[in-house]
């Protein structure tokens, strides 16, 4: 390798040097070599090791977070089913659909069991709320004191939330065998104000 003829006047006259300050400048070279060092690789690398330190720290977090919903997933499952069947018997009580062919097929039933004639079941105008909406229905039977109290007891065993409110009460027909009641009022049921199919 050649080397210019300016350096190696430079060279000859460091060698040209005593010893003792030829090992001075040596020192000072290594000093300067180890300081470029040191910032330039040394500095950045360990920079990039502490980020990295954080982000497997990070990670050792999401990690046990993982590890702790893996292991109480069956739990989480139980809960989850248990809460549907919730949803399924508030929906139920409160159903998200207009069922009311649902309602008078249930009603009906329930005045043939308890010996009570229904005579009308007219809908009026819903009353919508924040998430539920009331469906009063006006309703007109007849039957005995204790048919129309059957009646309206098992009426208050549906899953179907049903109000009755009100309520007029008269003497249809009396007659030794016992007195016949008519009864007028507003059967209020609800339901769901959500996302309707």
């Amino acid at each position: 390798m050649e080397v210019s003829p300016e350096l190696q006047a430079k060279l000859d006259q460091i060698a040209k040097l005593p010893k003792h300050i030829r090992m001075v400048i040596m020192a000072g070279i290594a000093a300067l070599v180890v300081a470029g060092y040191y910032t330039g690789f040394y500095e950045a690398s360990k920079e990039q090791l502490a980020g990295l330190q954080v982000r497997e720290l990070e990670l050792q977090r999401k990690l046990s977070e993982v590890r702790s919903v893996a292991a109480n997933i069956d739990s989480f499952e139980e809960e989850i089913a248990e809460l549907q069947v919730k949803l399924n018997r508030a929906l139920r009580q409160l159903p998200n659909k207009k069922e009311l062919e649902v309602l008078l097929t249930d009603i009906s039933n329930l005045g043939k069991t308890s010996g009570v004639e229904i005579k009308s079941f007219r809908r009026k105008n819903e009353v919508i709320h924040d998430f539920y909406a009331e469906v009063p229905i006006d309703i007109k039977l007849e039957g005995g004191y204790h048919d129309i109290a059957r009646f309206f007891d098992l009426l208050s065993r549906l899953p179907r939330i049903v109000n009755m409110g009100s309520l007029s009460i008269q003497i249809a027909k009396e007659s030794a065998e016992g007195t016949l009641l008519k009864v007028s009022g507003v059967a209020t049921t609800f339901r769901f104000v959500g996302n309707e199919a």
